[in-house]
């Protein structure tokens, strides 16, 4: 990562609260290299420079960071290269994390991540978001399921099972797909809490929704 990458990084960590130290920025260092290197293999993601992932992809991953809840587990659905759920993982490497990944080949890179950055409250499951919480014991434990990129109604059914007492879902959309979050939440029987919009380097928009079960009346 060339200093300016770096820079960006500074910047949008500064602009969504989130605390980014030497430490953090090297782990992400290692986790874009091996990327990279993969990527070379096996189609991680379309991104073949590191500046183009940091902009779109690393940045957007932060956003994530700063409503995390304290203690986990997190499940991050349909972790592909490990987006948001690696980054999480390089800023809050005390944070119990299971990255949920259905196809084989991305889940020997996760694993493969976890191994050289020592990462060891990150555990990869190769399974269909849909079997996650019969097959491996989450059901009803998350503090919060993370699903970026995937459909709004798709993603809140998948991670209703997932949720335990006082559990979130945080949905990484943009603002074309927000409009009716509020109807699709009920449809799931969640409700919306909170969203915040924010942009990416290149101006993108992008909007964080988080949402709770009905039954939960706490804000």
């Amino acid at each position: 990562m060339v200093p300016s990458d770096a820079a960006v990084l500074a910047e949008a960590a500064t602009g969504l609260g989130v605390r980014l130290d030497g430490t953090a920025l090297d782990r992400l260092d290692q986790y874009l290299a091996l990327l990279l290197e993969w990527n070379r293999r096996i189609r991680l993601t379309g991104e073949r420079d590191v500046g183009r992932l940091v902009r779109r992809h690393v940045v957007d991953s932060l956003a994530v960071v700063a409503v995390l809840p304290e203690g986990g587990p997190v499940c991050d659905l349909g972790s592909g290269g490990g987006f948001p759920g690696i980054v999480a993982a390089c800023l809050c490497p005390q944070l119990d994390l299971i990255l949920i990944e259905s196809r084989r080949r991305p889940s020997s890179f996760l694993r493969e991540v976890v191994r050289r950055l020592r990462l060891p409250r990150v555990r990869v499951l190769t399974c269909r978001a849909q079997e996650a919480a019969s097959e491996s014991g989450l059901a009803s434990k998350s503090r919060a399921v993370i699903g970026r990129g995937i459909r709004l109604d798709r993603l809140l059914r998948l991670a209703r099972p997932l949720l335990g007492a006082g559990g979130v879902v945080i949905a990484m959309q943009t603002p074309r797909t927000a409009g009716e979050a509020s109807a699709v939440a009920e449809s799931a029987g969640l409700q919306l809490r909170a969203r915040r919009d924010y942009c990416l380097p290149d101006g993108a928009a992008r909007v964080l929704l988080t949402f709770a079960s009905t039954d939960d009346r706490k804000s």
